[in-house]
């Protein structure tokens, strides 16, 4: 009997009841402080972080914790969950007003705390990965009265007496026993290689970490300049999917010709050789198959020229040169970048349950392109300029998240042709995105994969003779991920191929594009308009159009003075359906010899054009 009533008192208050309700805790006051006062920063931070990890763990097997962080967006998904038969319809929600209280219901969950100090600044991102990996909620260390550390360590729950400890509490120096086993030059002189090195050592070379996930984001440097940008950028919110995913958290640069500006005392390139070393780790333990990198390189606060921190790279070359390193480990980013890099909640996304098959619009046939004058008497495609729109870029499930309740409630939306370029490999972290859009789309929204796939890489870098460490081509594995998300999500067009630094395709990268995308591919590093094997449609990316709308207008009208028929496939960022609207509306009036079409009318003429047909 005793035993038994120990149990009672040990167990979650939950296991014998009810099922476990959802609790919501409004986090939404950090987004409207002042980083400017050293407080609200170390407020903001400290209780982000102890939230993330919070998530991270007891959102791990399913949703529990919700944090209205965002209001706009938070509150928009939120609603659309608890609408009569959404996901959330009959679940139980208790609103809880202080974090301490979500310490008391979870504290079951929580084996423990990870201590790190901004003094040593990637402790942060070991300690994401330590509470991934071992239950604990992660705390900077502060002696002030009012710090989460002490508050926390009041509540004298269980899980306080199970401290692991990243710095020395009295120097705030890393800990002595934190070193990689080959204690080399570069880990004497460099915290960040002595930091990551070790951790590598310890959690991805002995396969604990996640070899389907890594996350890149901003460490402890933060605290140097918090309000750069909104508290949101900072990305701590991020952090919630990737330990519930138990992944490998780090911050490093990329330049092998300069030290990374955050640790000017390394030697040149210290940076770069870490990154190779656990990009390695990671592709031995994903076994060659593709695995996805969250981030994003934290361009305002390091490593680039707009840092204002005397570094030599401005910040797309500094993207294209670190793409290129990762996709020759088979890595792909989820491409968390500044500007709308913030999203909370992702742990807790990642349950909602998407259908197996979202297909498409009915695609245009032959005669269908004829009725609408897109096709002669004589079969040959009409002397005009066609327009595909590129409505990018969202390689980005925050970028995501964020801006699909404002494109959906434009109100041109469903009015004109719209391409969303979606990378699908994103429904890992928004799932609840990609079953609104789809569920939700109009007969003129149309969907293709984003940069470069399902996922943005360099695919260049998969070419054998381009990788290193004798890392053999990586096709298969590219082939095999694509073909999970077309089949799901009824994809054939890959909408635009970054190149970048990187080689264009070669043959067996045209082959593989064939086989998950056939009905078309768009890229940077390919001639103007062509059919691979007469079986593969192509065009080369055009401009990025981001003047206003009557400039923009005055830019495609101007193709119609040039050979026709001419096929402009050009990419937006960030640009809504009403400024595409306005747009189209304002060239229609300039000229008429200007057709704006659907990606599978627009490859569809270029098969024509090209005589892109198999040979009978």
């Amino acid at each position: 009997m005793l035993f038994f009533l120990s149990l009672l008192i040990l167990a979650p208050p939950f296991a014998i009841s009810e099922p476990m309700p959802i609790y919501y805790y409004d986090f939404s006051w950090s987004t409207e402080k002042d980083m400017n006062t050293e407080n609200n920063a170390r407020d903001a931070w400290d209780t982000g972080h102890l939230l993330a990890s919070l998530q991270g763990i007891v959102n791990r097997a399913e949703p529990r914790l919700f944090v209205r962080f965002m209001k706009e967006t938070d509150d928009f998904w939120w609603n659309e969950f608890r609408k009569s038969g959404g996901w959330l319809d009959k679940k139980e929600v208790k609103q809880v007003d202080d974090w301490i209280t979500l310490l008391n219901v979870f504290h079951p969950f929580i084996e423990g705390i990870v201590i790190y100090s901004e003094k040593v600044q990637p402790s942060s991102n070991l300690a994401s990965t330590i509470a991934g990996l071992e239950n604990r909620i992660c705390l900077r260390y502060d002696t002030s009265n009012e710090s989460a550390f002490q508050k926390v360590i009041a509540t004298n729950l269980p899980f306080t007496k199970n401290l692991r400890w990243l710095v020395n509490n009295e120097t705030l120096e890393i800990l002595p026993t934190i070193k990689p086993k080959d204690y080399s030059d570069i880990s004497s002189v460099s915290l960040k290689a002595r930091s990551y090195l070790w951790a590598k050592e310890q959690f991805l070379d002995t396969g604990l970490c996640s070899p389907e996930f890594l996350a890149y984001y901003i460490d402890g440097y933060w605290f140097q300049k918090p309000s750069s940008a909104s508290f949101p950028n900072a990305t701590l919110m991020n952090h919630d999917f990737f330990i519930s995913r138990r992944a490998f958290f780090f911050d490093l640069g990329i330049w092998d010709d300069e030290p990374a500006n955050d640790e000017p005392q390394q030697p040149a390139g210290t940076d770069r050789k870490i990154l190779r070393e656990i990009l390695l780790s990671m592709y031995r333990n994903a076994k060659g198959m593709i695995y996805q990198m969250g981030g994003f390189t934290p361009w305002i606060w390091k490593y680039t020229k707009e840092a204002g921190m005397g570094g030599k790279h401005e910040g797309v070359p500094t993207e294209w040169e670190f793409v290129k390193m990762v996709s020759s480990f088979n890595g792909v980013l989820d491409a968390d970048a500044l500007g709308l890099a913030g999203m909370a909640n992702a742990s807790f996304y990642q349950h909602y349950p998407l259908k197996s098959f979202y297909p498409q619009n009915q695609k245009p046939t032959f005669e269908n392109l004829k009725q609408q004058g897109y096709i002669t008497s004589d079969g040959k495609v009409a002397p005009k300029v066609y327009v595909c729109f590129y409505m990018g870029d969202f390689d980005s499930a925050a970028w995501l998240n964020q801006t699909v309740p404002k494109w959906w409630s434009d109100p041109a939306h469903g009015e004109i042709t719209c391409i969303f370029p979606f990378n699908p490999n994103l429904s890992r972290r928004v799932p609840h995105v990609f079953d609104y859009v789809r569920t939700h789309a109009s007969p003129k929204d149309w969907f293709v994969y984003g940069d470069c796939g399902a996922g943005y890489l360099n695919p260049g870098m998969l070419i054998a003779s381009h990788r290193e460490y004798g890392i053999p081509a990586g096709w298969n594995a590219w082939v095999e991920h694509n073909l999970f998300y077309s089949k799901r999500f009824d994809l054939s067009i890959t909408g635009f191929i970054i190149d970048g630094y990187a080689p264009g395709l070669d043959k067996d990268g045209f082959e593989a594009y064939s086989r998950f995308s056939p009905d078309g591919i768009t890229a940077q590093k390919i001639s103007s308009l062509g059919c691979y094997e007469k079986k593969l449609p192509y065009v080369r990316m055009g401009i990025d159009l981001m003047e206003p709308p009557e400039k923009s207008s005055d830019i495609i009208a101007e193709y119609a003075k040039k050979p026709l028929p001419s096929f402009r496939f050009i990419r937006t960022i960030l640009k809504s359906p009403t400024w595409h609207k306005t747009v189209i509306d304002l060239t229609q009036q300039k000229t008429d010899t200007v057709a704006f079409v659907d990606p599978y009318t627009f490859f569809e003429l270029v098969k024509i054009q090209t005589q892109c047909f198999p040979s009978s």
